[in-house]
């Protein structure tokens, strides 16, 4: 068995505290010759731990497959000071497989009850509303600007392993440890995705409101930091990046109308083209009214709207038509003192955009 202790300085921009007690927490990855334990070996684990300006890097590495109860045994030993483990996928594959190794070998695993932070469970719903192609640890460290030195996948690694075993190339041994290594600083990287989480679920409180001719723009500051400018487009513009948060709306100018859910309240006047209250409609012309259905007991009017997808929180909803899926607020009628109303608004918004887990 090969062991490997390296030291970096802790460049980590995320704020580990929110996880738990930082130095309680520990990186964890490991690199397998297959899927399963039952017809694979581990031959290689690593993790990372953060002691005040440093980050403390180690490795286990089996030189040979004789050497994987060793691998375990001290890996086991070195995280028995720790309580939470932090992965990327690895509540879908590491822990299973190291589980199952310690089965196997009658091992006493200290993992089965520690927290697992699944960083990949916790950010994967972001796919689609940050453009991500692509969901592994590779592609979102690009996405946050973060290049390897390492080309290489775990599957094109087995072979290589299995060379290391025959030829003890050091060459080839640099390839199975960089791999590695990288995969777990890159962890560090990857781990600011939560911040886009811990972001969008914070408290947003309205700051500032800009309106032009044709945008309402709808300023916000959050209660948490994202490192990060996200600009996203999908009829509505957002825009985050520090504590602000920017929503910018298009204003729609049109002739919309607001339906009565007690409709048999009401009489729908066939030449004026709008429904009144059979209080009023009685002293109507029986040739010129009937009785208001839900698609005509409505009254109409030419306003500026915008888009509403919470219609608890509003007393008017407008539509084009009775059935229309969009819904509309006249922007007259807003207050926007209403600092709860602006609050739900932003968070009726971030669930349009799937940027709040559902």
């Amino acid at each position: 068995m090969k062991e490997i202790t390296k030291k970096f300085k802790n460049n980590i921009h995320y704020d580990l505290s929110k996880i738990g007690n930082i130095k309680k927490l520990l990186f964890f990855d490991i690199e397998t010759t297959g899927l399963s334990p039952k017809n694979s070996n581990l031959y290689l684990i690593g993790c990372i731990n953060v002691d005040n300006d440093n980050i403390i890097f180690k490795q286990w590495f089996c030189e040979s497959l004789s050497d994987e109860t060793d691998v375990l045994q001290a890996f086991f030993e070195y995280a028995t000071e720790f309580d939470t483990i932090i992965n990327f996928n690895g509540d879908g594959f590491d822990l299973p497989y190291i589980r199952e190794c310690a089965k196997q070998y009658y091992i006493f695993n200290p993992l089965t009850d520690y927290k697992s932070l699944d960083i990949y469970k916790e950010i994967r719903y972001l796919k689609k509303p940050l453009g991500l192609e692509r969901m592994n640890q590779k592609s979102l460290e690009e996405f946050l600007g973060l290049y390897r030195e390492d080309k290489y996948d775990g599957g094109t690694l087995i072979k290589f392993y299995y060379d290391y075993t025959n030829s003890r190339d050091e060459k080839i041994l640099h390839l199975l440890l960089l791999h590695n290594e990288e995969d777990l600083l890159g962890m560090l990287k990857v781990v600011e995705m939560l911040s886009f989480v811990d972001f969008f679920n914070s408290d947003f409180i309205l700051s500032d409101i800009e309106k032009n001719t044709d945008y309402l723009t709808l300023c916000y500051t959050c209660s948490e930091y994202l490192d990060y400018n996200l600009s996203i487009e999908n009829d509505i513009f957002l825009d985050a990046s520090g504590n602000k948060l920017t929503l910018t709306i298009p204003i729609l100018k049109s002739e919309l109308k607001f339906f009565f859910e007690n409709y048999k309240d009401y009489y729908y006047l066939t030449i004026e083209d709008y429904a009144v209250h059979k209080s009023i409609g009685e002293f109507v012309d029986k040739s010129v009214k009937k009785k208001a259905t839900r698609q005509t007991a409505y009254i109409k009017q030419v306003a500026e709207y915008i888009p509403c997808f919470n219609t608890e929180s509003v007393s008017e909803i407008f539509k084009k038509e009775y059935k229309s899926k969009e819904k509309y607020i006249n922007l007259a009628k807003l207050n926007f003192s209403d600092n709860v109303f602006f609050k739900e608004y932003a968070i009726e918004m971030l669930k349009q955009f799937k940027l709040l887990k559902q």
